[in-house]
């Protein structure tokens, strides 16, 4: 704990001299206070790494001083020190999020163990990761190389998201681009495995995995026929390890009764995915069912792709006897805001499904804003940003009212994304559709080593944009661009979170039950 800077905020602080020499004696700098105000001109003036706060103190308490220190130093630990164990007095304090707090009469030992617990956990926790992570190394590339089923392959994946996560703090940083290799190489496996799987499993029905025009009718139909009201929150773009981030916000108001995930369809895009989920259908069914309202996917094509999502959700909803049903998208926060104030119009629906697009627009905003490129320039980067949006949105409160007024509530997303690092050059017509990860079209030109899938669209459930035409996938961080402008975009792109083919992150996607505290 060498120059490490401490504040004991005390109003007897001078009856405290031997705690102060003893702390001193493990070379800590020791700053003292009597009362509150000191102790924020102190912390204005100077860089302090924890607090030791009486809470007893004449004037301002230390529960008064504590918000105080917190909208100065949001991330200061602070410990809180009592002469009582009082029940309402430490959820008070744990509320306003104290590391640790000490009773009355302390021992300088036990100030240096809390000390230490709380200035030495990070570095702690990163040791303990890295050690962790480079004994387990062998044992996860060998459970890569070997996996052939969907469910050692979710296995796999939230291992691989485990991991990101726990790697933080310099040491455990040198370890990432092993990490980094690791999840290239489950992704070059999992694409060519995938791509071998689909064809039959998606006209299957004895696939080992729920795709998306099923995840409705297998999970929320029969629950709401039932009686129990639900909502069906569909965040557009939502990876697995995004999820898991956002997790403790509803943990607050709701208990999560199953957390399991399902396959996104082909393409892993808002076109094919989300119509897919709210109709219940493969594209080419609801192509040839609605032909009016299916876009073609081409460059060219005028429309939105995504403009009958409550029509298609509406004749879903009839096949399946359902009745007071609602859709709505969101899209920024203004209508954020809307939706919150009309739930008292909506709560009396049996069945709520809820679009949220942030995520989406975050991933697109990435390739054409530096600022965004910066902040979410890592999946731990993308983490934190979902984190922060979430934090602060106004449809955090409106789950907490969603829990109150008994509805259970579904989460999910229409596919994931993948950072897209490697371009492939492929040669094409102006009727080719025009997202980068894959094609659908006639007359296609690339080396067939480069990509992940090559087939009849028609074989896995899509339409065809032309007699004759192929749908290529590309697999792993892979993204398409023609060999002219290759140059032009290769630098755009290269980073940039792109969806629509086959990777872990685009298809292992969530599917989870919550019910009201």
């Amino acid at each position: 704990m060498e120059n490490t800077r401490i504040l004991w905020v005390d109003d007897e602080v001078d009856s405290l001299k031997s705690h102060l020499i003893y702390l001193e004696s493990k070379n800590f700098t020791v700053f003292t206070a009597t009362n509150g105000a000191d102790a924020l001109t102190i912390l204005r003036d100077n860089s302090i790494d924890a607090i030791l706060l009486d809470e007893h103190m004449p004037g301002q308490s230390g529960l008064d001083v504590l918000p105080q220190i917190k909208a100065l130093k949001p991330s200061l630990p602070v410990v809180m020190v009592t002469k009582s164990e009082e029940e309402g007095l430490m959820e008070q304090a744990i509320g306003e999020d104290i590391a640790d707090y000490l009773l009355k009469p302390v021992h300088p030992r036990q100030v240096l163990s809390s000390l230490t617990r709380v200035l030495g956990r990070k570095q702690l926790v990163s040791d303990r990761s890295l050690s962790r992570y480079q004994s387990e190394f062998r044992e996860l590339s060998d459970s890569i190389s070997t996996t052939d089923s969907w469910p050692e392959w979710v296995k796999v994946y939230k291992e691989l998201i485990r991991w990101d996560k726990n790697l933080s703090g310099s040491d455990a940083e040198s370890m990432r681009p092993m990490l980094d290799y690791q999840k290239e190489e489950a992704n070059r496996i999992f694409s060519r495995w995938w791509s071998e799987k689909y064809p039959n499993w998606i006209n299957s029905s004895d696939a080992p995995c729920d795709f998306s025009h099923q995840i409705l009718e297998k999970n929320v139909s029969s629950h709401v026929k039932s009686g129990k009201k639900s909502v069906v929150l569909i965040f557009d773009n939502l990876r697995l390890d995004q999820w898991l981030e956002l997790q403790p916000f509803f943990n607050e108001s709701f208990r999560i009764e199953s957390d399991n995930v399902y396959a996104s369809i082909l393409p892993t895009s808002t076109q094919y995915a989300r119509n897919s989920i709210v109709s219940g259908m493969l594209p080419l069914e609801l192509f040839k069912k609605y032909p009016d309202r299916w876009v073609l996917d081409t460059m060219d094509s005028s429309g939105g792709r995504n403009t009958h999502e409550s029509f298609f959700l509406g004749e879903w909803a009839k096949i399946q006897k359902i009745e007071n049903w609602s859709y709505t998208k969101v899209t920024n926060h203004t209508s954020e805001q809307k939706w919150v104030r009309q739930w008292s119009e909506r709560k009396g629906d049996n069945l709520v499904v809820v679009v949220i697009n942030f995520i989406d627009m975050i991933s697109h905003a990435k390739t054409d804003q530096s600022i965004i490129r910066d902040i979410a320039n890592s999946d731990s980067g993308f983490r934190a940003l979902t984190h922060s949006w979430w934090k602060n949105s106004p449809l955090r409160s409106w789950i907490d009212a969603v829990a109150s007024d008994g509805f259970d509530l579904f989460v999910t997303t229409d596919h994931g994304t993948i950072s897209a690092k490697k371009p492939i050059p492929l040669k094409g017509s102006k009727n080719l559709s025009a997202n980068m990860r894959y094609k659908i079209g006639r007359g296609m030109e690339f080396n067939i080593r480069d990509v992940g899938l090559s087939i009849d669209p028609q074989e896995i459930g899509l339409p065809s944009v032309v007699l004759g035409d192929k749908a290529v996938f590309a697999a792993e961080s892979g993204y398409f661009i023609y060999p002219n402008q290759y140059h032009q975009y290769a630098g755009k792109f290269e980073g940039s979170y792109q969806h629509g083919g086959i990777s872990m992150e685009e298809i292992i996607i969530p599917f989870a039950h919550l019910t009201p505290r």
